[in-house]
């Protein structure tokens, strides 16, 4: 593998927080295995960007926030195959990094479009989870645009956030 020519220095510990997106054929994969992978795209963020201690709010397509984890360890390449899938083909994500659940959501809160555009004007129609977090600037049909990715940096105000979402929903029956 080449060399990076454009030098990434070291950060001090910072703690990050991330949001992960996966199916949830996959999370249960993740979750069993204690592991979270990703494909080459992700390799520099991995590398770089996230570190031991960093948390993250998992969420599975569907719309659903389902639980609250912490990296642990540095990254690490496996060619193992353990289950995961991309579609309906087998998918090795070999960009791993362990994980370690610290809370999972028995009724996970769900998140989903609150406005829509009628003769050009807002309408709030349905007041939900995504009116609370700011990394999803858009609160219309194509709000999951930003879950479309494996992972994604945000605010500790918005990992906060789900995180009391996540908790609170368990307390729901």
């Amino acid at each position: 593998m080449k060399k990076n020519p454009i030098k990434i220095s070291k950060r001090p510990f910072v703690l990050r927080y991330w949001c992960i997106s996966t199916s949830p054929e996959n999370w249960e994969i993740c979750r069993n295995n204690h592991v979270w992978g990703m494909d080459a795209r992700y390799f520099v963020t991995l590398k770089s960007f996230i570190r031991q201690g960093d948390k993250a709010v998992v969420y599975t397509h569907g719309g659903k926030f389902v639980a609250i984890i912490e990296f642990i360890g540095d990254y690490f390449y496996s060619e193992k195959y353990i289950g995961w899938k991309k579609g309906r083909n087998k998918f090795l994500f070999p960009y791993r990094m362990k994980i370690k659940v610290l809370y999972e959501s028995k009724n996970p809160p769900l998140i989903s479009f609150s406005t829509e555009e009628k003769k050009n004007k807002a309408h709030w129609i349905k007041p939900n989870l995504i009116d609370a977090i700011t990394f999803i600037a858009d609160k219309g049909r194509t709000w999951n645009q930003y879950l479309q990715v494996s992972i994604i940096r945000i605010t500790e105000e918005d990992f906060n956030t789900i995180s009391q979402a996540i908790i609170g929903s368990s307390k729901k029956t």
